[in-house]
């Protein structure tokens, strides 16, 4: 799947098989979920529900969201982490809610993070992240009818510019190629349909600011979409000297090896970096 050619409305319902069909990956369970597109473009999938642990604000243009973590302080890691930095560094985030006694997930439409603050802002007094979300169609909407309207003292304007990480395409999917797009942890092999696999390209130090990594094979390992977000999240590390596999949680990963080709060297300074710089245990 790739973005540009996603179709979306939004109102629309879906459900959990619909959304897996439509975005070609089926859902972790995550309040926040990170996602790739075929071109290795950073998206998310946020999901509400009235039946769930939070009271999110859901309503208007303008709304609260209450990061992810139901027990103990959140911290600023996983999913929280990537939404906080979608406000300094905007990045495609679908937002789905699900209506109490309802199987389905309405689409709400696209959103943008306003802002974000860290405060006892639940019922048990813990430490939780509240994130101001904007819908993307209704601000855009208030912007052009204000630009319509006459205006004998109109606004100051100033030209902004809004960067994006040209990734190595051809590299990524070469790789996939030579892996038979199966994940190096797991041995798992995904399928798109009955006769392509489907596996994703992740960067142990990550292109974007601030880790600011290089997007050469060295850096690069091939996962299936299960073992993409555990190392997104943290939950995944891997010795660089004997590539031994650690998980925070899951006893059929913990002390296996990775799988790693002849032909593909995987830098020992990269898998150091995320060691130290992204994994949470």
């Amino acid at each position: 799947m790739k973005l540009a050619d996603l179709s979306l409305t939004p109102g629309e319902r879906l459900s959990g098989s619909e959304l897996e069909a439509r975005f070609d990956r089926g859902m972790t369970g995550r309040g926040i979920e990170i996602c790739y597109d075929d071109d290795e473009q950073r998206y998310l999938r946020l999901f509400s529900s009235d039946t769930g642990p939070y009271a999110d604000d859901v309503t208007g243009g303008q709304f609260t969201y209450i990061g992810e973590g139901r027990t103990g302080d959140q911290t600023l890691t996983g999913g929280n982490k990537f939404l906080a930095q979608a406000e300094d560094n905007p990045l495609p985030i679908f937002f789905f809610h699900r209506p109490d006694n309802n199987a389905d997930w309405e689409y709400q439409g696209q959103v943008e993070v306003v802002s974000h603050e860290c405060g006892p802002f639940d019922t048990d007094d813990r430490e939780v992240f509240q994130f101001v979300l904007r819908r993307r169609a209704e601000h855009e909407e208030r912007v052009d009818a204000a630009e319509s309207t006459p205006d004998l003292s109109p606004p100051e304007r100033i030209q902004t510019t809004r960067s994006r990480i040209i990734r190595n395409t051809k590299l990524t999917s070469a790789l996939k190629e030579r892996y038979s797009h199966t994940c190096q942890v797991c041995g798992d092999r995904r399928r798109r349909n009955v006769d392509d696999g489907y596996a994703e390209a992740h960067h142990l130090k990550p292109l974007g600011r601030p880790h600011g990594g290089p997007d050469v094979e060295a850096n690069v390992l091939v996962l299936c979409p299960d073992h993409h977000a555990d190392f997104d999240y943290g939950m995944l590390a891997i010795d660089p000297d004997s590539k031994t596999i650690a998980h925070a949680y899951d006893r059929d990963i913990d002390g296996a090896s990775l799988y790693v080709r002849d032909d593909h060297e995987v830098d020992e300074q990269y898998l150091e970096y995320h060691n130290r710089e992204i994994a949470t245990f």
